[in-house]
């Protein structure tokens, strides 16, 4: 994917970031390291790591050590054509002065196996990532691919655990799960080291956990929930007021899909251009016709997700994703009290090879009140219209309907669920009885949305979409693409801009020293 790029393109990127960071970054005094992960074959993801451990090396001067390589299975799955040669020369253009191959030298290594908790948990959602299942099968402790996939995560964490040993300054990474990164941000966590998890949209975000701020009660992301909630609470939320123009700006933004989440539906198709309850009624008519439904019935929408993507990172009811899916298919079967439509994932063929969804849908296909469709056969206008309830567990859906008056239910923990968005129910329980007491609201003529709820997602559409994304030459708009376009911008940039009062250097700075959770476009506390 971003090799495409012309070779003298690269070369030129190459020699200017040299110059740039040579320039613009403190010698380390001691042996302080900070651990930088690229892993991920998109130079855009990397560059993202690499920029903010600079920005951090600017004011904690240390070396930088880049953890890189590739495993076969992550090769035939996801990476096309991943090159280890390539991120060691973007590497040291950053002044990166290790960069180690850690599959090679996983693949090289011995390590006892051993059935700790936490190495069953990321081997158990690599293998079913990699093998695009929602569950483990039957037989999967015999299987050679399992037992071989347990090994790299015995081997990887005592790799990462020999590591962090060392005098790590902090860790920056892009993902958080699976195996290769997973198990770096636990060693990190038992180590102490701040974890710095920077994101693929934007322009720069990141999300810190630090051992100030680290509870140890759950896991990365549900530390991260919890944190989240608490500075939209108490830095956002309280100033909605002050906010609202902007907050009512950028929901306008994402009606019309200028950004991500929901970065799959493009074209005409990922607009809402419903104005008004009238205009919604009359769409809705023609969309519950096309479905084979009742528009005097409410309609309840559940959204497939990537089956295998991520198991068990966050909170979650049900024992898997596609559990809670089929669990809430089966109920649904026996709830006549509403029609349900059945969506799949917009990826769903990237991470599913079981064909889940269609066995699903064949199952049910004669109960009426039910259908299942493909999520890009209906337009956003067409979804927006027809949906009374949404049914989740950690889709960016339970921030957008909020958005717009309809309400969701979240069977689990994603972000934004401390946030006073939509309904989170705390187990199985509570999500059956939620699910029909919703259900008879909305057939007695009740409102599930409040507008506090309107306006807390719409402030939160503000928050991901601009308030926590910093904009820096530095590291341009994701949407800055191909790769020639990519390396021309920011060489421009690395021989044109200086970096006095850089925002990428300001913000840094800010989220560093205050220990705050989240980078932030301007100073919330001010």
């Amino acid at each position: 994917m971003w090799l495409n790029a012309n070779g003298k393109e690269l070369q030129w990127f190459l020699e200017s970031a040299t110059v740039y960071w040579e320039k613009n970054l403190p010698k380390p005094a001691d042996d302080a390291v900070i651990v930088v992960e690229a892993f991920h074959q998109d130079i855009r993801v990397n560059l993202r790591n690499l920029a903010f451990a600079n920005a951090i090396r600017r004011l904690h001067p240390a070396r930088m050590v880049v953890l890189t390589g590739v495993e076969d299975q992550w090769m035939k799955t996801l990476w096309s054509g991943f090159d280890v040669d390539v991120v060691r020369k973007v590497s040291e253009a950053f002044a990166a002065s290790e960069v180690i191959d850690v599959w090679e030298r996983v693949r090289r290594s011995e390590a006892p196996a051993r059935d700790e908790e936490t190495i069953v948990a990321y081997t158990d959602a690599t293998y079913c990532r990699l093998a695009k299942v929602p569950r483990l099968p039957e037989d999967y402790r015999s299987r050679p691919d399992y037992r071989l996939r347990h090994a790299y995560a015995t081997r990887l964490a005592d790799y990462y655990g020999e590591l962090m040993r060392r005098n790590v300054v902090a860790l920056v990474t892009s993902h958080v799960d699976y195996d290769q990164w997973g198990l770096a941000a636990e060693a990190a966590r038992r180590a102490r080291v701040p974890i710095i998890h920077t994101q693929q949209t934007g322009c720069l975000k990141a999300y810190g956990l630090y051992p100030e701020t680290d509870t140890g009660t759950g896991t990365f992301r549900e530390e991260l929930t919890r944190q989240i909630g608490d500075v939209f609470e108490t830095q956002v939320w309280t100033r909605r007021e002050e906010l609202r123009s902007s907050a009512e700006l950028v929901a306008w933004r994402a009606k019309v899909n200028l950004g991500r989440p929901s970065w799959w539906r493009g074209g005409v198709t990922a607009s809402v251009d419903l104005n008004n309850p009238a205009e919604r009624a009359r769409l809705r008519t023609h969309v519950v016709d096309r479905l084979g439904f009742d528009p005097a019935r409410p309609v309840v929408t559940v959204f497939n997700h990537a089956v295998s993507d991520a198991l068990g990172t966050n909170r979650e009811l049900f024992p898997s994703l596609a559990d809670w899916f089929a669990d809430t298919a089966a109920h649904a079967a026996e709830n006549t009290g509403a029609q349900w439509l059945f969506l799949d994932h917009p990826s769903q063929a990237l991470y599913d090879s079981t064909g889940f969804f269609d066995s699903l849908a064949a199952k049910y296909k004669r109960v009426k009140h039910l259908a299942f469709r493909p999520s890009a056969t209906l337009s956003k206008n067409a979804l927006w219209s027809l949906t009374d309830l949404g049914v989740t567990v950690r889709g960016s859906v339970s921030n957008e309907l909020p958005a717009y008056g309809i309400p969701v239910i979240q069977a689990g923990w994603s972000e934004w669920s401390s946030c006073g968005l939509s309904t989170v129910v705390d187990d199985q329980d509570a999500y059956w009885k939620t699910l029909e007491q919703s259900i008879t609201a909305i057939r007695d003529g009740a409102e599930l949305v409040t507008e506090e709820q309107v306006r807390r997602a719409r402030l939160w559409l503000w928050l991901y979409r601009s308030g926590t994304d910093v904009v820096t030459p530095l590291v341009p708009q994701w949407e800055v693409w191909p790769a020639d376009t990519l390396l021309k911008t920011m060489r421009a940039t690395f021989r044109h801009i200086e970096a006095d009062a850089d925002p990428l250097f300001t913000a840094v700075e800010r989220m560093w020293t205050r220990r705050e959770p989240m980078l932030t476009r301007t100073d919330f506390r001010a």
